[in-house]
């Protein structure tokens, strides 16, 4: 594999994309991500689909404003290795149940790939490789302004090594909402 580009890009007045993403992320056990099967277009490698094993499902956190309460980013990680990205999503959760909490919890131990729909109708998957952790928990249960939410960033853990990739693009023909029990 070469490591040169190999296409430009182009501004195309005529088909802009829509910024912005939705009121929600799924959230799936990275184990379960990774027993399921991911098909990826040929040409665009976008991802096409992706099927968990029997059983096992995506998990859905809402938030009330999208972009303003879900912060996906992935910056770079410069090792002394390969470099890759820190795949992270700051997410404003707005049940605060003790069930919640508790679920919440478990991503100290527990490994999660998270997806974020974009307004485009395409979605991000984070996550995909090495799987993200816990590495901030906030309540504010005094603050009017968040509605006494729990701050929630979960990341690339720092002692694994990063994600090779960028977040990947699942194509807007697949239904992300399928992965959720019905």
């Amino acid at each position: 594999m070469s490591c040169k580009i190999d296409r430009g890009s182009a501004f195309d007045c005529a088909s802009t994309v829509q910024g912005g993403i939705g009121d929600y992320a799924l959230m799936i056990n990275h184990e379960d991500l990774s027993n399921g099967a991911i098909t990826e277009d040929e040409i665009s490698l976008e991802i096409e689909t992706i099927t968990l094993d029997s059983g096992t499902y995506a998990y859905k956190f809402e938030s009330s404003k999208g972009s303003a309460q879900i912060i996906p980013t992935s910056p770079l990680r410069a090792v002394s290795s390969i470099d890759g990205f820190d795949h992270q999503v700051d997410i404003r959760v707005l049940d605060v149940s003790q069930l919640s909490i508790e679920n919440v919890s478990k991503l100290r131990f527990q490994k999660v790939a998270v997806i974020i729909p974009l307004a485009s109708g395409k979605s991000l998957l984070y996550g995909r490789s090495v799987g993200m952790r816990i590495s901030d928990f906030q309540m504010m249960p005094g603050d009017a302004d968040t509605g006494g939410s729990m701050q929630v960033v979960i990341k690339t853990p720092e002692n694994d090594p990063p994600e090779l990739n960028a977040p990947d693009i699942i194509a807007s023909t697949f239904d992300i909402l399928t992965l959720l029990q019905t």
